[in-house]
C-alpha cells in the first residue's frame, strides 16, 4: 500500500475534530477503542459487500434468461462454479411478481470468486426485473456464514437506473456479524453503490468495478456505538474478485471522537490506514 496522503488526513481530521469540540467541552474514548471501531466497521462493511456481489452473480444471471430455471442454471454455471449451489426460483418467467429465489450454498462450505466461505441460504424477493428503475430485491438469510462468521437481518436494494451510463443501486442494510471469536457488530447503513466498470464483460457480473458513497451507523464488538460516513471525494472502491476495498476513505466517530479509516490508492492488500489526531497506523483487515 502506498503512503496516503498525509496533508489531505490531517486537514479532514482537524476539521471534523473542530466539529466535535464545538459540540463537547472534552473527549472520551481512547485511540485503541477507536482503532477497534475502525476495524469492526471496515469488517461489516466488507461482508455487507460480500453479500451483495454473491446474490448479484446469481440473481442477474437468472434475470438475464427471463428466470427461466433452466437456462439461467446453464448461464450460472457459466459465470461461477456452482456444482455446490442450488438455486431456485418459483415464479419462472419474465410477468409473474413479485418472485422469490433462494440460493443455497449447502453446509460444507462453497469458496467464491472472492476466496470466501459461504455456506447457507440467502433469500431474495423480487419486485421486477432488475433493468427498470425503482425494482427491489430484499434479501434475507438462513444460517447464512462468510468464513465462519454468521450474518443476520436484511438488505433493501433498489434499482435507481443509469446515470451517464453508469447504472447504480440504493441499498439499506440492517445486518448482525456474529463474528467467530463470538463477539458481534451491530451494522446499519444507507449506501448507494453505482457500477463504474463493467470490465468489457456485461454479461459476466462478479468482475465489475464499483464504487460506494454514504453513511452507516452501528456499534462495534465491545459495544460501543458509532457513526460512519465515507468521504464522497474519494468513495470507497470494490473490484470484482477481491474481498477487500481497494481505495476509499471513511470517517468515523465514536465516543465524542473521530477517526479517518483509508483504504488505500488501489492496491490489492488487506491493509488500511486509521488516522487518529493526525497520528496513522495501518491495520489489517479482517474477513
Amino acid at each position: 500500500m502506498k503512503r496516503v496522503n498525509l496533508v489531505a488526513i490531517l486537514a479532514v481530521s482537524f476539521s471534523l475534530t473542530s466539529f466535535v469540540a464545538c459540540t463537547s467541552e472534552a473527549f472520551t474514548g481512547t485511540d485503541a477503542s477507536l482503532s477497534t471501531t475502525a476495524i469492526d466497521e471496515a469488517q461489516a462493511a466488507t461482508v455487507n459487500d460480500q453479500v451483495i456481489s454473491v446474490a448479484d452473480e446469481y440473481a442477474n444471471a437468472f434475470d438475464a434468461n427471463g428466470f427461466t430455471q433452466k437456462s439461467a442454471s446453464q448461464a450460472v454455471m457459466g459465470v461461477s462454479t456452482a456444482d455446490t449451489v442450488i438455486v431456485t426460483v418459483d415464479k419462472p418467467g419474465t410477468t409473474a411478481f413479485p418472485k422469490k429465489m433462494c440460493i443455497d450454498f449447502g453446509t460444507t462450505g462453497f469458496t467464491d470468486k472472492r476466496d470466501n466461505v459461504l455456506k447457507g441460504k440467502i433469500y431474495i424477493t423480487i419486485s421486477n426485473r432488475m433493468t427498470i428503475a425503482g425494482s427491489i430485491r430484499k434479501m434475507e438469510y438462513s444460517n447464512f456464514f462468510i468464513n465462519d462468521n454468521s450474518v443476520k437481518g436484511s438488505k433493501t436494494v433498489t434499482y435507481n437506473g443509469e446515470t451517464a451510463g453508469k447504472p447504480s443501486w440504493s441499498i439499506v442494510a440492517k445486518d448482525t456479524v456474529v463474528r467467530t471469536d463470538g463477539t458481534t457488530v451491530i451494522w446499519n447503513s444507507d449506501r448507494t453503490r453505482t457500477r463504474s466498470n463493467n470490465n468489457g464483460t456485461p454479461l459476466i457480473y462478479w468482475d465489475d468495478v464499483y464504487t460506494i458513497t454514504g453513511s452507516s451507523a452501528g456499534i462495534n464488538a465491545k459495544g460501543v456505538a458509532y457513526t460512519m460516513t465515507i468521504d464522497s471525494a474519494k468513495p470507497l472502491t470494490t473490484v470484482g474478485g477481491f474481498r477487500f476495498f481497494v481505495s476509499g476513505a471513511v470517517l468515523i466517530v465514536s465516543e465524542k471522537r473521530t477517526a479517518l479509516l483509508d483504504y488505500g490508492d488501489g492496491t490489492k492488500d488487506a491493509k488500511a490506514t486509521v488516522t487518529i489526531d493526525g497520528v496513522t497506523k495501518t491495520i489489517n483487515l479482517r474477513k
